[in-house]
């Protein structure tokens, strides 16, 4: 039992340190068509079976064991002459024909190389005097399974050549010719030969002083010349088996080997053999020969013999004292012979002695066997069908007896061995089981009883003496299943009662009755066994008792996982209702701040459409204003004060006459952009989100003026009608939407001039800034103060937008509003321009000879220049195109003037912005 347990725990420890070294070869790249393994601290790379025909590629791999072998390789695998680790490469079944003389060169750790099987013809064909000398660690090589031809011969070209092979085998490889000094010269290391499975027609010679094991068998031999065995100075193993021809042993062929230990002769058809010649023989197997009877002289002259294998031969004698002399024998078989006696003194002095086979011999009476040593005998099949009681007593020494398959129907009473373990009795004829059959082995541990006639269940008081016995089989017996027997019953629960003792529990099988033949004795004894308990009345007590315990058991156990699965919904109900909070807490968080973004934005928004001016597309779009304004002032004041300031803007400080309201007309003109011309397209489709800026400001590098991009605004383009378009050169002066009137901007003070609004009776800039001048009704230094007039310089208007009706008066060109303050020379007069100005320019024929601030109230005006004065109010202030931006107007020199002049206004010229500012 120790040993048992110690084996299961060697085996428990392999399969772990192979599960350990299987994890680690997962950290190998090893290719595809391979397996990778670690043993013990080995990589082992097995590609057989693959039907490879290219080499699998092993770079920066440490492989010492590879496996090609089954595969479609034509060629020697020089590719792998680099690998250092290489220590074993197996080739063989493989289609490889020929090796070349310098296929190993490069493979200096290669110790084994395996190349049978494959497609070599001909010796020549490994260049066996060159190939080998490549490998200077190679130490077995196999060339098996290979048409080879000979070995050996006189041709030293043809002669294998390797200082470090030990192990050669040539087996199966059509050699014919053996014979030469190949071993002795050109292997001086060769320990294992084989040319075993060869048609040896001629065999010579074959001197070695290395050569250890030769094995020859299956070679069609005839005779072995003695000088051949003489020749191998160190053999120590030698094989001829089935060698069916073979004579060994005569007087004239006898066989001397000094060296020689291990013999096997086997199935030679020999009928005698001499065995005087080879002193040091340890193990001799004759198996399968002819051999009928052993002597005292046979192995006189072998006192070291450990071994001898007599089996399957025809021996019926063996003499009293043939075994005597080895004294160092341990094995003994002389099985399957026709010997009918045993001598008890057969072994008895052969101390050393440990196991005899006597199976299948004709021995029909086991007698007393006397031994001191001997542990195991085998009497099986030998038709014992008689044995004495005391053919135990000779063997002190005895632990195992096989008695099987014999004749035995009555096993005596009175045998008796201390030390026997161990005893078979299968498939014999036993049928009954005395009280002391068994008694007189106390240390009896396994004990075989299947395969006989027992019918009647054996009481377990005859196994009383037997207090190591734990292993019994009585299978395939015709037992008579009487379930309600107490002996029956008895005998089961010692048989199945923990540990078991009984082994071939599933061939336990009833004969009889015939309810119940061929079944188990669990299934058949079952009902009657559960039914006879049931009328016990003490059991049914014990029984309700169990019963109830199991019951309240299985209810406790039933409400438990009643209360466990009510906690677990609970716990689920729980979690789901926390789940639904926290996503409905989510949600109004989403809300509140997306309810938190839009106000936001909408403030923002708000706050940019207020703080914002609108652009200036958008101001176009804005609706007209009912009547003009100079500021945002105006708009915003009640009536009553935008009269006073419109008053104090347009009159003089001492001017109380209430009149008729002069119409104030704004002179200012806007201008679109070319960008912003082009853009209207893209401005009509583009796509326009809800909280986006009205655009930005870009900065063109050919014009240098800035324009708004609106690319993203949020306002769509305006639709311009026909009469709002102006011509190039006007889009030309445009120069940023920084003059536009609706920019909310601090004007430079070094860039615009200290004027906002213009008088057209003004002859030039210095005169309207010429601090010098009076004020009309303002304070001095303000940009509407009157001032002294220059020499006035004839200007001319030429109106080029509007026809006028008088064509017979003379158009008078005007000199531009902003004068040239480096220049001495004289103004030249602007020439008649055809650029359709967005100005209005009145072509009146005196407008040449205005009189100054001073004097235009007493100038008379004749009743056409009202009409076409008032005309021209009329179409511009019903001019859709353009807005008010401001007005510039020439205010009357006088009180008495305006109201002496029936609600006539001075005649307002309308001038660019940019040129009036710049």
């Amino acid at each position: 039992m120790p040993s048992i347990h110690l084996y299961k725990m060697q085996l428990l420890f392999l399969a772990i340190v192979s599960a350990g070294l299987f994890g680690c070869s997962a950290a190998v790249d090893c290719p595809s068509v391979c397996k990778c393994r670690w043993i013990i601290d080995s990589l082992y790379a097995n590609c057989s079976r693959r039907g490879l025909r290219s080499y699998p590629n092993f770079n920066d791999i440490p492989v010492e064991h590879l496996d090609l072998s089954f595969n479609d390789f034509t060629e020697f695998p020089r590719q792998y002459a680099d690998m250092d680790s290489l220590l074993y490469l197996d080739l063989s079944d493989n289609r490889i024909a020929n090796l070349a003389a310098d296929a190993l060169i490069g493979f200096s750790s290669l110790r084994t190389l395996l190349l049978a099987n494959n497609s070599i013809a001909d010796w020549s064909h490994i260049n066996p005097n060159e190939a080998f000398k490549y490998a200077p660690s190679l130490k077995r090589l196999s060339l098996r399974g290979n048409r080879l031809g000979n070995f050996g011969g006189d041709v030293a070209s043809e002669q294998l050549n390797s200082q470090s092979l030990n192990e050669l085998d040539l087996s199966a490889a059509q050699i014919t010719i053996v014979g030469g000094d190949v071993l002795i010269n050109q292997l001086p290391n060769l320990q294992r030969l084989s040319l075993a499975n060869n048609q040896l027609a001629q065999l010579a010679r074959l001197p070695s002083k290395s050569l250890l094991e030769l094995d020859m068998s299956n070679c069609n031999m005839q005779r072995l010349n003695s000088m051949f065995i003489e020749a191998l100075h160190s053999l120590e193993v030698l094989n001829l088996s089935h060698n069916t021809a073979l004579q060994f042993g005569w007087e004239e062929d006898l066989i001397v080997g000094l060296e020689l230990r291990n013999l096997d002769v086997s199935y030679c058809n020999l009928d005698q053999i001499d065995l005087s010649g080879l002193p040091v023989l340890m193990e001799v197997r004759l198996r399968g020969n002819l051999l009928r009877s052993v002597g005292q002289n046979t192995f006189a002259n072998n006192t070291l013999l450990e071994l001898v294998d007599l089996s399957q031969n025809v021996l019926r004698f063996i003499g009293n004292a043939a075994f005597n002399p080895l004294k160092r024998l341990k094995h003994l078989n002389l099985a399957y012979n026709e010997i009918a006696h045993l001598d008890r003194n057969l072994i008895s002095g052969n101390d050393a002695l440990l196991e005899l086979n006597m199976s299948r011999n004709i021995i029909q009476k086991l007698t007393k066997i006397v031994s001191n040593s001997v542990r195991v005998i085998d009497l099986s099949w030998c038709e014992i069908s008689v044995i004495e009681s005391t053919a135990l007593t000779g063997l002190s020494a005895i632990q195992r007896l096989d008695l099987s398959n014999n004749l035995i129907s009555y096993f005596p009473s009175l045998m008796r061995s201390e030390t026997l373990q161990q005893l078979n009795l299968a498939n014999c004829r036993l049928s009954t089981i005395r009280n002391n059959s068994f008694s007189g082995f106390p240390e009896l541990a396994d004990l075989h009883l299947n395969g006989n006639r027992l019918i009647n269940p054996i009481p377990p008081g005859h196994f009383r003496a037997n207090k190591f016995l734990d292993q019994i089989w009585l299978g395939d017996n015709p037992w008579i299943c009487e379930c309600q027997n107490p002996l029956f019953v008895e005998f089961y629960d010692y048989l199945t009662a923990k540990p078991a003792k009984l082994k071939d529990r599933h061939n336990l099988r009833c004969a009889s009755p015939a309810n119940y033949y061929g079944q188990l004795w669990d299934y058949a004894c079952l009902s009657d066994w559960t039914v006879s308990a049931r009328n016990s009345s003490g059991e049914k007590v014990w029984s309700t008792i169990m019963l109830s315990i199991l019951g309240l058991g299985l209810l406790a156990l039933l409400y438990g996982c009643f209360q466990k699965m009510m906690r677990k919904h609970k716990q689920r109900q729980n979690r789901r209702e926390y789940n639904a909070n926290h996503e409905e807490l989510q949600r109004i968080r989403d809300i509140n701040e997306r309810m938190l973004r839009e106000e936001s934005s909408a403030t923002l928004q708000q706050q940019q459409e207020i703080s914002l001016l609108p652009s200036y597309e958008d101001a176009l779009r804005m609706p007209k204003l009912e009547r003009p304004a100079k500021s945002m002032l105006d708009l915003s004041a009640a009536q009553r004060n935008r009269k006073q300031l419109r008053r104090s803007q347009t009159q003089a400080d001492d001017d109380n006459s209430g009149g008729e309201e002069e119409l104030q007309l704004d002179s200012r003109q806007r201008f679109r952009s070319v960008e912003m011309l082009s853009n209207r397209d893209k401005e009509r489709t583009a796509q326009y989100q809800p909280y986006r800026r009205t655009g930005y400001m870009e900065y063109s590098t050919q014009s240098g003026s800035r324009r708004l991009s609106i690319e993203d605004s949020r306002f769509p383009a305006a639709h311009l009608k026909t009469q709002n378009l102006q011509s190039a050169e006007q889009i030309g002066n445009f120069q940023s939407y920084e003059n536009s009137p609706y920019t909310k901007r601090k004007p430079k003070i070094a860039e615009i001039p200290p004027f906002k609004r213009i008088n057209v009776m003004a002859n030039s800039v210095e005169f309207l800034t010429d601090p010098d001048c009076d004020s009309i009704g303002s304070k001095p230094g303000s940009p509407f103060a009157r001032r002294k007039p220059k020499t006035p310089i004839s200007m001319q208007v030429s109106a080029q937008v509007y026809a006028m009706e008088h064509d017979q008066r003379t158009s008078v060109q005007l000199d531009p509003a902003v004068e040239d303050y480096f220049s001495n020379a004289q103004k030249r007069p602007a020439s008649t321009s055809t650029i359709a100005s967005d100005f209005q320019e009145v072509a009146a024929p005196d407008i040449a000879s205005l009189p100054d601030d001073d004097t235009r109230s007493n100038v008379s005006t004749s009743a056409a220049e009202i009409d076409l004065e008032r005309g021209m109010r009329k179409k511009r202030k019903n001019s859709s195109t353009r807005r008010v931006s401001g007005n510039f107007s020439a205010a009357a020199a006088n009180d008495s003037s305006s109201s002496a002049s029936d609600g006539e206004r001075s005649v307002p010229v309308h001038r660019p912005m940019r040129e009036t500012l710049f």
